[in-house]
């Protein structure tokens, strides 16, 4: 792993409807898409650091932070429906116009998870193969979940006529979307450019805070703002 050539890919379009600006957007006193690009300096791990977006203005910022930004992402790449292997197919694109050298890994960071260990990062680098496919960490989740439907509460599982059933007694379930660490080459795979061999790494709970409203920015700022010694941990 140590001759492996690794980037971090910061993924950031500006078009968002549901939050306009949110990648910009001052959390803690810096814009949300530098946590992670801070994280992944301050990390010392990788080659470069590609915000990948369509915005001038969030290029900018990312270099001031940091970030290597050669090229915008195309318009087919940032729309609403667009999706990872579609960022991913830009950016192999332009790589190859601009003659420029893919690495061997990518970790794709999503900078709307601001919660991040240095440490696991480094232990899912270090799961990840020749024969696996990619690495994910993960969070765990509730297994008993349900869901409305015409106002009555219904189970999305099986809870044997019973009011109440004790989670231990079913299998841990886990939230997938934080980090993603995968080889290059499985970027021809498109759609399916986790592969099937995909190893989890669970890590901690506060990492699966997803900043997607703005009673989720005030509320990981009033944790960044405790500076208790976990939260010192996970925030850069």
């Amino acid at each position: 792993m140590s001759k492996s050539r690794i980037w971090a890919v910061v993924a950031a379009r500006s078009g968002s409807k549901g939050f306009p600006g949110k990648n910009i957007r001052l959390l803690a006193g810096k814009p949300l898409i530098a946590h992670a690009i801070n994280f992944s300096n301050e990390s010392g791990i990788f080659e470069k650091v590609l915000l990948s977006t369509d915005s001038e203005e969030y290029a900018d910022i990312g270099k001031r932070y940091g970030a290597w930004i050669p090229f915008l992402r195309g318009a087919n790449a940032a729309q609403d429906s667009s999706m990872e292997e579609h960022i991913l197919e830009d950016i192999d694109m332009k790589l190859r116009l601009n003659n420029t050298t893919p690495p061997d890994i990518i970790v794709w960071l999503r900078p709307t998870f601001p919660f991040r260990s240095i440490e696991d990062l480094k232990l899912g680098l270090s799961k990840l193969e020749d024969s696996i496919d990619s690495v994910r960490l993960v969070t765990e989740g509730e297994p008993r979940l349900y869901e409305i439907r015409n106002d009555y509460l219904v189970p999305r599982f099986d809870d044997r006529g019973c009011s109440m059933i004790r989670r231990q007694e079913f299998p841990a379930t886990y939230k997938v979307f934080h980090t993603d660490i995968f080889w290059y080459r499985n970027v021809a795979k498109g759609k399916k450019f986790l592969g099937d061999r995909v190893r989890a790494v669970p890590i901690h709970k506060i990492c699966a805070m997803d900043v997607d409203g703005i009673e989720d920015f005030q509320m990981i700022e009033a944790l960044m703002a405790s500076n208790y010694p976990l939260i010192r941990k996970y925030s850069h």
